[in-house]
């Protein structure tokens, strides 16, 4: 039975769940952020140990963070806390420290967003599966309580920023001569990225020219999800002064939207699939990691260096902890989120960003062009209404499905043809299933659609 005082799961991401917890202020409150993250130093056996805590720019932050620091220190642990910061700086200073983080932060969600994520030592964000014990700890009540003898002295390490920009210079090979001579726009969305990303793209010789660039948790420039409806000032700038490139973050740092020179916005799919070409150029080595909804444009281009494409479920963490279990070249999402191993173990929209401008100068060559050369793919998209039964509804085709060569059932249902592929899936925040089909033309790709719909209602 859950402890009295905790949200209702109907209306929160299950507690440690895909990515961490979310909500807002009315179900994720204070005294639950405390029992939380108690729970959380209680499974990461921290008593006595360390937790670095960072957050980002929304206006709970400072709110959040206060209920972190009781949670940590309730259960002996000692809050380390960053300050202001991207979520991939956090995940390379846990691994960097071998201590495990909590990041407050709701990424690309609205500003009225609450949301925590979870990673181990390793820098690996803690998946629902890992979390399980965490979990248990959190309904039971079960997590571990100091006593007033053993209280852990709250310590402030704000300058460990310097450390991230640091390996961001060594893994990009930033200099002042690498982007010399490029206009760059850069839309920081008033979110972390904002004293970091324009300060690096200058020190490598770019000229800059800075949208939303202040830490404002209202986030007033625009959402901070970059997508092409929210980065239309960015689109008009690159196009009013001729840019080079333009460049939006999200609110935490790890999602990447591009602009080309003739203001076209750039799906993040094709941003994902440039960075692979990138990664292997650079003699990458091994499979890219990535979710089972995203576009076969990636295989396609693993395909061109003579790799494959390992599926997961959906979520940042799934990528991240199969990447830790074997040898891969580079993992990543389709909305834009992509990992660079050799520099550390997350998302990074900041380090992609600067590799993708890095080639472009180093090539000559304008965003436009390198676009037009990706593999070309439509996709269809549909979803219908359906409550709990939905979860019902995606095991029996699961079920169904389990054995046929071209079938993935890790997460909902993904059926793969020479030409083309289709997916269905519970969502987990939204009473709905959505279908999704994919080919090189759209009647292939709603043909798909309904070969899914009719396997979905057999």
């Amino acid at each position: 039975m859950m402890r009295e005082g905790l949200p209702d799961n109907s209306t929160v991401a299950p507690s440690f769940g895909t990515n961490g917890v979310r909500g807002t202020l009315e179900n994720i409150t204070p005294d639950f952020i405390a029992q939380l993250c108690a729970s959380f130093a209680t499974w990461a056996h921290r008593d006595g140990l360390q937790v670095l805590v960072a957050r980002d720019t929304r206006t709970t932050g400072e709110l959040v963070e206060g209920a972190v620091v009781s949670g940590l220190l309730w259960a002996g642990a000692q809050p380390v806390l960053l300050g202001v910061m991207p979520s991939p700086a956090v995940e390379y200073l846990s691994k960097k420290r071998g201590i495990p983080s909590i990041i407050i932060t709701s990424s690309h969600n609205p500003p009225e967003w609450v949301a925590l994520k979870f990673n181990d030592e390793r820098g690996v964000a803690l998946t629902k599966e890992r979390g399980a014990e965490a979990d248990k700890n959190l309904k039971e009540g079960s997590w571990k309580r100091t006593t007033w003898d053993r209280i852990q002295r709250v310590v402030r390490d704000e300058n460990a920023i310097e450390e991230y920009k640091e390996v961001v210079r060594k893994g990009c090979g930033c200099t002042s001569e690498m982007l010399k001579g490029m206009k760059v726009v850069v839309d920081c969305g008033n979110g972390t990225a904002g004293h970091i990303a324009p300060q690096l793209f200058k020190e490598c010789g770019a000229h800059v020219i800075t949208l939303n660039a202040q830490e404002d948790g209202f986030f007033p420039g625009r959402n901070s999800e970059p997508t092409e409806q929210n980065v239309q000032d960015l689109i008009k700038s690159v196009k009013s002064i001729g840019a080079d490139l333009g460049i939006a973050y999200d609110g935490d740092g790890d999602r990447l939207a591009l602009v080309d020179e003739k203001g076209n916005y750039v799906l993040g799919d094709k941003v994902f699939a440039i960075a692979v070409g990138i990664i292997y150029e650079e003699g990458g080595k091994g499979d890219v990691v990535t979710t089972v909804a995203t576009s076969n444009l990636i295989k396609e281009v693993a395909q061109r260096y003579g790799h494959k494409v390992k599926y997961v479920k959906v979520g940042a963490p799934y990528i991240a902890e199969e990447m830790e279990r074997g040898v891969y070249a580079t993992g990543g999402e389709e909305v834009g989120g992509i990992i660079w191993p050799r520099i550390h173990p997350g998302k990074d929209a900041i380090v992609s960003s600067l590799k993708i401008a890095g080639m472009l100068a180093k090539k000559g060559r304008k965003l436009s062009e390198v676009v037009d050369e990706l593999p070309r793919f439509v996709n269809v998209k549909v979803k219908f209404q359906m409550g709990g039964e939905r979860f019902e509804k995606i095991k029996r085709l699961q079920e169904r499905m389990s054995g046929r060569p071209n079938a993935i059932v890790i997460d909902g249902v993904r059926l793969d043809f020479d030409d083309g592929w289709c997916i269905a899936r519970a969502s987990g925040t939204e009473d709905c299933i959505r279908i999704f089909g994919e080919a090189k033309s759209v009647e292939r790709a709603r043909e798909l659609v309904e070969l899914m719909k009719n396997e979905l209602n057999a």
